[in-house]
């Protein structure tokens, strides 16, 4: 008789627990008395792109620079979008409206390094026309061209080189930045 009082027992709890979770749950999902809200929200579908890749120099590597990610994040490309009859690049570099162009690193099966600008373009059939700067503000007129297929092929005034530069971290406020003392450890101020 124990063992039946115990299931029977057991089994109101559940009853019971599920019974006053259905009640409860529309009470959670409720915002308040007389409060009403509703957000709209605009979502823009990502444009279908393909990539472009130039040749790239990058000199003055230190000799204590050996990891190549490391390599290539001390390389400083910023890409600016033209418009379409633009037949130079500006007389100076503009000063808004640039990307930062990533370099990729190939390595060959010799053991051979070879760098790469990656430069991102809609993968509509067309002619797509930038001007890319390196750190000491160098540029070079891109123009790149996707054919019906999708397939990007670049073009470019002057060969991409830029001189290695040690990657700086963000100040404080402008993006990322390093992860350290917060001034509290285990809650506790320090």
């Amino acid at each position: 008789m124990t063992k039946n009082f115990k299931r029977s027992a057991i089994v109101a709890a559940s009853a019971a627990t599920v019974l006053s979770l259905a009640v409860a749950t529309p009470s959670f999902a409720h915002q308040g008395v007389g409060s009403t809200s509703s957000t709209s929200e605009t979502l823009v579908a990502p444009v279908a792109h393909t990539e472009a890749t130039l040749p790239v120099t990058i000199t003055d590597i230190p000799a204590t620079v050996t990891q190549i990610g490391k390599i290539t994040k001390g390389a400083k490309f910023v890409a600016y979008k033209l418009p379409a009859d633009t037949t130079a690049i500006p007389a100076a570099q503009p000063t808004t409206g640039g990307k930062p162009a990533k370099v990729e690193a190939n390595l060959a099966s010799t053991g051979t390094v070879s760098y790469a600008l990656e430069i991102h373009v809609p993968v509509t059939a067309g002619t797509t026309k930038f001007a890319v700067y390196n750190a000491a503000g160098v540029g070079a007129f891109v123009t790149v061209t996707v054919d019906a297929a999708g397939v990007a092929t670049a073009t470019t005034s002057e060969a991409l080189t830029a001189a290695y530069v040690e990657p700086t971290k963000p100040a404080l406020g402008e993006g990322k930045s390093v992860k350290g003392d917060r001034g509290f450890k285990k809650g506790h101020r320090r």
